[in-house]
Order: C-alpha cells, then sequence, then structure tokens
C-alpha cells in the first residue's frame, strides 16, 4: 500500500530551519516585522507584528526547496499548526522567483488548540503580488518548489503560529 503522506518539513534539524526567509512589508515601504525560530520542543514557530502604517500590512516567510517536490500522487498539503485565531495563508510556488504566480490557500486557525490544516491542492488560489491572478496557469502539485506562510488582510497586531510540521497528505 502506498504512503499516506510524505514529511516536507518537520523542522527537526537546524538545515531545514535555515531554508526559510522572511520577507515582511519593509519591501514596498511598511514596517511589519516577524521571524521563523525554532520552537521549545519541536517544529517552528512563526512570529511578529503586522503595521498598516505607510501603505504596509503583511508578513511573511517562505522555503525554497533544495529540489522540486512531486506530489503529483497525493491530494494537498496537511499543516499541524497552533495558532493565535487569526487567518493566514499556506503559498506554494512552482518556481524559486522571488516574483511570479504565488498560489494560496486561506485557513484560520483556533488560539492554543493544535490542530491539523488540510490544504486540498485544487482549493489554492493563484495570486501576483498580492493580487488575484485568474490567468495564471493552475497550481502543478508535480514541481513544488516553494512554500510559505503569510498573514496580512489587514490583521494588525501581534500574530503567532507555530509550525510542528507540513507533509503531502493522500486522502
Amino acid at each position: 500500500m502506498p504512503d499516506t503522506s510524505m514529511m516536507i518539513f518537520d523542522f527537526s534539524t537546524d538545515d531545514q530551519l535555515r531554508q526559510w526567509m522572511v520577507i515582511n512589508d519593509g519591501v514596498m515601504g511598511g514596517v511589519s516585522r516577524s521571524t521563523l525560530k525554532k520552537g521549545d520542543l519541536s517544529g517552528a514557530v512563526f512570529a511578529g507584528d503586522v503595521s498598516l502604517e505607510n501603505f504596509g500590512g503583511f508578513c511573511s516567510v517562505s522555503a525554497r526547496l533544495d529540489m522540486p517536490v512531486d506530489a503529483s500522487g497525493y491530494s494537498g498539503i496537511a499543516v499541524r499548526c497552533k495558532g493565535d485565531g487569526k487567518t493566514y495563508k499556506l503559498t506554494l510556488k512552482n518556481d524559486q522567483s522571488f516574483g511570479g504566480f504565488s498560489y494560496q490557500f486561506r485557513f484560520a486557525v483556533s488560539a492554543g488548540d493544535w490542530m491539523i490544516i488540510q490544504a486540498p491542492f485544487s482549493e489554492f488560489r493563484a495570486s501576483f503580488r498580492g493580487q488575484p491572478a485568474p490567468d495564471a496557469p493552475p497550481l502543478n502539485p508535480g514541481v513544488l518548489q516553494a512554500i510559505g506562510f503569510l498573514i496580512a488582510d489587514k490583521q494588525a497586531g501581534s500574530f503567532k503560529l507555530e509550525v510542528e510540521s507540513i507533509q503531502a497528505y493522500r486522502e
């Protein structure tokens, strides 16, 4: 019987954490701040402060994968996480560029409870620089080259998303 999941990140090594890069709204003049650090027990913690000053309003973190991940035999991405009651986006890319299309899945996390978010590939929506991109090609799960998290949508204030693992899942 084939595996029902494929681990992408479990943050068990420092090398996995080093693959991630913070990109906040400072790239467009904003003053939001965030970090991604090793969690106390396991996983990683994406935390910071979203500010709407200077037309800002987002914090993100992403990893460019060393080798493209072929998740074409899977249904989507499962994230085991604990949040703060805010809404986040899981992002996937089919290339490693800073530009290009990002495919986003919006999810809400309850405050303080560990949960597994299942993001079916069919529900990811294309975006280009934060705007919907209806003419973009569909997400290709066979060549995942970057993965990340984003908080935006005028959710000013502090935030904290703990992520224990990210894996492809099969229903």
